[in-house]
């Protein structure tokens, strides 16, 4: 797989072992979307189409019961036709400013992956089941046609705007479409060699970005196109006189 891009991504080095396949090319352009009108479906939040289809923003913060961390905000990766929910949680942590010669509050955070390992640190009040099967109802989706209407392997929703978090809204997501996934560690999910060999699949097959699919042509119609008839490699049978 060739891969254009100006920004690494912690799975392009396995490039060097497996080489290059330049028959079939990821155009890794990062684009970032911020109106949520514009978000494909089902990430937008439309009340008359909320029967139809539950959008996923439904899904937004949890509280924290941890000692540690002070907030959180949850992300999904959709990867090769797959979705991945993960979970920043944010802690602070004193750090000297030279300035101001002080220690002071920095925030940092914490990516966690799965629903699972994220609920140890989640709080739960009388909305918590409801919670639990709007993840259940993101984790079961499907969401092939998603990948096929954008025509790229990778696509990032992250709940999280711009700012400190405890000035966070749940309206300050964003869509990030080709995002370099180092950025949300999602080496922890899945490993170097096996995220470049699933984009080189997904690409040349699922998107059919690669070479052009062979049309299989019966024997018959391949020796009609050289030239030759059915008697071209064995001997005609003789006329009875």
């Amino acid at each position: 797989m060739y891969i254009i891009s100006k920004n690494k991504d912690y799975y392009d080095g396995v490039v060097g072992t497996v080489g290059i396949d330049k028959t079939i090319v990821y155009e890794r352009t990062v684009e970032v979307i911020e109106d949520s009108s514009n978000f494909p479906r089902p990430f937008k939040w439309e009340r008359k189409n909320i029967h139809k289809e539950k959008p996923f923003r439904e899904v937004m913060h949890f509280s924290t019961k941890s000692k540690k961390y002070i907030g959180n905000s949850y992300f999904l990766v959709g990867f090769c036709g797959k979705l991945y929910m993960g979970w920043r949680m944010f802690y602070n942590m004193k750090e000297y400013d030279p300035e101001s010669d002080k220690y002071k509050d920095v925030e940092k955070y914490d990516i966690i992956y799965g629903y699972e390992n994220v609920k140890k640190h989640l709080k739960y009040y009388s909305f918590g089941k409801r919670k639990e099967d709007h993840v259940k109802h993101v984790m079961d989706y499907n969401p092939i046609h998603i990948f096929r209407e954008l025509k790229v392997p990778i696509f990032v929703y992250d709940s999280m705007g711009d700012g400190e978090f405890r000035y966070r809204r749940s309206n300050g997501s964003h869509f990030i479409i080709n995002p370099i996934l180092k950025e949300y560690e999602f080496y922890k999910v899945v490993d170097a060699f096996t995220a470049f060999t699933e984009l080189q699949m997904f690409i040349s097959g699922v998107l059919g970005t690669g070479e052009n699919d062979i049309v299989e042509v019966e024997d018959k119609y391949k020796i009609a196109q050289h030239g030759f008839d059915k008697w071209s490699f064995r001997k005609e049978p003789e006329k009875k006189r």
